[in-house]
């Protein structure tokens, strides 16, 4: 049994008295005390989700440290992690964190350092930002963790500041710690994802809101952006992200890995592009060569975490003949509020056309194809990404989780990945550039807002709320007319390009 202390400097002398008292039950976990000279900082703030319990000191300054939002968003990876922490809430932060309306105060805090980090990164060299693109992504996490952060500690019975020591006593001595149930520990560790996203946060950028889908299971629905550079979405690194990530997308790991043997690492991108070509012209859907196909692979291994089984180019080339529906497939690992691990075959769809709602309608359209097929898309995998040369460790790991345990349990269910395109629709007129895009962080919010219910309704209506639904949207200028155009500049790339 541990306690871990999170705290601002500026709540020393509190954190010291919960320290001294809560010393004579279990140990304590504490920068203080467990950062060596010269250690890390971060590899000490990570361990806030190897404790038992925390003790959480909310104070105005904890809520704009960004290293004590950092080690709340560690501890929100845990899906437990309400069970076993304590709040303290400090100083005046009881006159924002107690009243919602109030909440804008951090969100909008946390938004415009972000605006400044990216201002920030835009005017330097590519190869010297790498310490401004980490602090973005902390940043940008402390945004989609916010809103839930504050709600909960809103809805704690938390006790008074004087009464906090006794009570976090008896808590860590009378409430049993919830089984350990790390999201990320053990995320498919047999399965490395194949995506190179190191870019990816600089590419594409976060529409925080606070739409929910409120399924009972694990779901996301999540909004980005390209940079937007004279009244439109600048397509310059993403042609560049994409380009980099062909082979990736086209080719299984031992592929891969066969390439590097053969010290032929830049042959890559000229053997996938000639696959490509040899499915379908560009922007043909349903041959791996569709803009919406190759991002949806993108977000599910870099935002879901789940690495790719199978992504559309390879199902209609070496699974042509089991006529999938997914245009990707991939495994996520999950766990429930009771700590039980298990994973999820996350069979993808995705749509990029005019309007969202069209776009909503046409991926509810994949959904139903793929769920009529049932086991088929299953069965699937099992005949083809286990037939692959696949190396022995990945056969056995994703045996183990398709074929049935002893007494008859299957350790993985049905969830969807959808990514959604459309066009914007936001024209610039009497608008400066700074306001318009301003405007188009707006306008998406806005339109999640209106949309979010349809997606819900759609859900319930075809029975499958059972299910989990990890939504990606995201707007071009001209989706149609974009799409083409992107998927033609990658696949008619010359050898030079």
């Amino acid at each position: 049994m541990s306690l871990f202390i999170s705290y601002n400097r500026e709540q020393k002398d509190f954190a010291d008295r919960i320290e001294s008292s809560a010393r004579t039950v279990c140990p304590v976990m504490r920068d203080t005390n467990d950062i060596a000279p010269w250690g890390s900082i971060e590899e000490f703030m990570n361990r806030i989700r190897q404790a038992d319990y925390a003790v959480l000191l909310i104070s105005d300054e904890y809520l704009k440290s960004i290293n004590c939002m950092y080690e709340a968003c560690q501890l929100y990876k845990d899906v437990n992690w309400e069970y076993r922490t304590m709040y303290v809430v400090l100083g005046n932060a009881d006159i924002y964190v107690y009243t919602v309306a109030n909440h804008e105060r951090y969100i909008r805090y946390w938004k415009d350092r972000k605006t400044v980090l990216e201002d920030q990164a835009k005017s330097l060299p590519v190869e010297s930002i790498d310490s401004i693109t980490s602090e973005i992504k902390r940043v940008s996490e402390i945004l989609l963790m916010l809103g839930d952060f504050l709600k909960t500690i809103r809805d704690t019975n938390n006790t008074k500041p004087e009464n906090t020591i006794d009570a976090i006593i008896s808590f860590i001595t009378t409430t049993p710690a919830p089984k350990e149930t790390h999201l990320e520990d053990d995320s498919c560790e047999a399965l490395s994802k194949t995506l190179k996203g190191d870019a990816f946060d600089n590419i594409f950028k976060e529409v925080t809101h606070s739409e929910r889908l409120n399924l009972r299971n694990p779901h996301a629905l999540r909004l980005f952006h390209l940079d937007v550079v004279n009244y439109g979405f600048s397509q310059k690194e993403l042609l560049k992200f994409l380009r980099k990530n062909i082979g990736r997308y086209v080719y299984s790991r031992a592929k891969l890995e066969q390439f590097k043997l053969d010290d032929d690492v830049e042959g890559v991108r000229d053997e996938a592009l000639r696959i490509m070509r040899q499915t379908g012209r560009p922007d043909e859907k349903g041959t791996g060569n569709e803009l919406g196909e190759m991002l949806l692979y993108a977000f599910l291994e870099e935002k879901l975490d789940a690495p790719k089984l199978l992504s559309k180019v390879e199902l209609s080339t070496g699974a042509k003949q089991y006529n999938s529906q997914c245009d990707s497939i991939h495994m996520h690992f999950v766990n429930n509020a009771d700590g039980i691990a298990y994973y999820q075959m996350v069979f993808g769809t995705s749509s990029v056309i005019g309007d969202l709602k069209g776009a909503i309608d046409a991926a509810f359209e994949g959904v139903v194809k793929i769920e009529n097929r049932g086991d088929d898309e299953v069965e699937l995998v099992e005949h083809t990404f286990l037939n692959q040369n696949v190396p022995a460790r990945d056969v056995d790991f994703i045996r183990s989780i398709l074929i049935p345990s002893p007494d008859g349990n299957t350790t993985y269910d049905t969830a969807y990945g959808i990514f959604l395109g459309y066009s914007l629709g936001l024209e610039p007129g009497t608008r400066t550039a700074l306001e318009y895009r301003a405007a188009v962080n707006k306008k998406m919010e806005r339109d999640i807002q209106e949309y979010a219910k349809y997606i819900r309704e759609k859900i319930d209506e075809l029975g499958l709320s059972h299910r989990s639904f990890y939504f990606y949207v995201m707007p071009l200028t001209d989706a149609e007319k974009e799409k083409r155009e992107i998927m033609q500049s990658i696949m008619e790339v010359s050898d030079n390009g």
